[in-house]
């Protein structure tokens, strides 16, 4: 059954102190095993040495596995990332950021003004922080940068950029020397700062956001004083190695370090000489980690964040403007504080006169307020017929169910409705023109359609006389020809053909009976005449017209 990585990280721990002793080792981790150069996914025991040797004597080799855990050897040597102002760097120098910043933030150059045999040192100002005590910032860098040995003390002045990149004391002096620490587990320092203002950010990767605890795989960044901004992959987070410091601190051996593998996809180192003191950050910009060394194949050592904090009695400085900043914005701003006390002066004046133009809006407002009013209640009054005169004009009538029709002049009227609509008629005099104009058009196209209509029944009219004179023409010769035929009338059945009237027994005589007898035919006849011939046939005529009784009839001579 696999182990644990805390279960391996406790058996590499045992064991390592007897590991580093061995001639030509330099480091011993906990990562990922490699076969052939190829990275696997199995966790090892790792020891770094100096060199493989095909024949190793059998109380230098290291057993396959540990307390049943595989081991993996790995040749690699590790040394600071410290740069000396000699001639052969001077390539190195020219991929260096040697600007001077002011605010000063994480990823720039620093270095002490003193020189030691001769030498000037540089490295990288990682961040900033606060101190836990004062509250003031501090600029965090690396023990063998701003110490470089044992001859430190409190107050050594530091330069940015470094007098490596052209920096000059006092001249570039940012600050002095406040605290420092070399241990089993941290290589670091702190100056404070004086002279310029601070910013909480790194350059190239933004504002810090606070501290994490790196990881296996963890994909990592750093912004260095000589190669800029790197990438890389936590590789191991318990490396035990010894480092090389040099004349009068000789070799320590720091543990429980971090191991970063560069992301060769965009750089083929993590950092070189020159970037020690660089604040490893993750993908969130939390600081993880201060890089201190590096390796022969481009790996770079980091101190845990936590145990930097810890060691040196500092927090680290979150999303915090610059001092100078805060001072400018300050200015700025008491500066737009006095333009605003002139521009409120202004407005007070401007106040007072719009508060007298208020009192004459105050009243026109009321005005408003009573003409709406009054245009409402005309709206919710709906008669049938709402007569309103618009002064020099007369509208038409509106009958219910007829539509326009004209009529004279209009008058308003009376009580509430009267009053209300004088006063809104007053108030839209220019509305009311435009209503009248539409039904003036209203009126006349109703005039128009009326006269067509009564055009078509005058036409119409005159063919029903046309057609009731032919009628009455018809008529007139059935009369004719009914006076040349006998009827009898006859009780229910009326007028009945009796057949040729019998001729007078001699020319001039009378026929009393025949007599009689014509005329009640005649009578008869002209009865059902009148009978068919009503008023609607012919207006003019009526059945006392035919029969020739005074005042019936319409023609000449009547008596109406």
């Amino acid at each position: 059954m696999a182990k644990a990585l805390h279960e391996i990280v406790a058996i590499k721990e045992g064991v390592e102190a007897e590991l580093m002793r061995r001639p030509g080792v330099t480091a011993v981790d906990v990562g990922y095993k490699y076969v052939n150069g190829q990275r696997t996914d199995q966790l090892a025991i790792r020891v770094m040495v100096e060199r493989k040797k095909k024949t190793v004597p059998e109380a230098e080799r290291i057993a396959p596995q540990l307390d049943g855990v595989v081991t993996d050897v790995i040749e690699r040597t590790y040394f600071l990332h410290q740069m000396q102002n000699r001639r052969k760097l001077d390539d190195i120098s020219l991929l260096a950021d040697t600007g001077n910043y002011d605010p000063v933030k994480g990823g720039i150059s620093i270095g002490p003004c003193r020189a030691v045999g001769g030498y000037v040192y540089v490295g990288t100002l990682g961040a900033i922080v606060k101190d836990n005590a004062s509250g003031n910032p501090l600029l965090l860098s690396n023990f063998h940068v701003m110490c470089i040995d044992n001859g430190w003390h409190q107050g050594d002045t530091m330069a940015q950029p470094g007098r490596v990149d052209g920096g000059n004391c006092p001249a570039n002096v940012v600050g002095t020397l406040q605290r420092a620490a070399l241990t089993s587990d941290v290589d670091c320092a702190v100056s404070s700062l004086s002279g310029r203002g601070y910013s909480c950010e790194i350059v190239d990767i933004g504002k810090v956001a606070g501290t994490n605890t790196a990881t296996l795989g963890m994909a990592v960044r750093k912004r260095g004083r000589t190669t800029g901004l790197t990438y890389g992959v936590v590789d191991s987070i318990s490396l035990s190695v010894n480092i090389d410091y040099g004349d009068g601190i000789g070799v320590r051996t720091l543990a429980n370090q971090i191991d970063i593998r560069p992301d060769t996809a965009h750089n083929p180192a993590f950092g070189d000489h020159g970037d020690s003191g660089s604040a490893v950050v993750d993908g969130s910009i939390k600081v993880v980690g201060l890089h201190f060394a590096g390796s022969n194949d481009g790996h770079g050592i980091a101190n845990p964040i936590a145990a930097v904090l810890s060691a040196l009695n500092i927090s680290m400085c979150v999303g915090t403007k610059s001092l100078a900043k805060d001072l400018k914005d300050h200015k700025e701003a008491a500066k737009d504080h006095k333009d605003a006390g002139k521009e409120h002066k202004d407005l007070i004046k401007d106040h007072k006169e719009l508060g007298k133009d208020h009192k004459d809006l105050k009243d026109l407002l009321k005005d408003h307020k009573e003409a709406v009013k009054d245009v409402k209640e005309i709206k919710e009054h709906k008669p049938e017929k709402l007569e309103v005169e618009v002064p020099g004009k007369t509208l038409p009538d509106v009958p219910p169910g007829k539509g326009l029709v004209e009529g004279g002049p209009i008058q308003p009227p009376a009580g509430p409705i009267q009053s209300a609509a004088q006063a809104g008629l007053e108030k839209a005099t220019a509305k009311e023109a435009v209503k009248e104009l539409k039904e003036k058009d209203q009126i006349k196209e109703w005039k128009e359609k009326n006269e067509a209509k009564d055009h078509k029944d005058q036409k119409e009219h005159k063919i029903e006389i046309k057609e009731l004179k032919i009628e009455l023409k018809e008529h007139k010769l059935e009369v004719k020809e009914l006076e040349k035929t006998p009827f009898d009338y006859l009780p229910g059945k009326g007028l009945v053909e009796s057949g040729p009237f019998p001729a007078p027994a001699q020319p001039g005589s009378l026929d009393p009976a025949g007599i009689e007898r014509r005329l009640a035919q005649l009578e008869a006849a002209f009865g059902q005449l009148a009978t068919f011939i009503t008023s609607e046939l012919r207006p003019d005529l009526s059945a006392g017209a035919l029969s020739n009784e005074p005042g019936q009839g319409k023609g000449p001579g009547c008596g109406c």
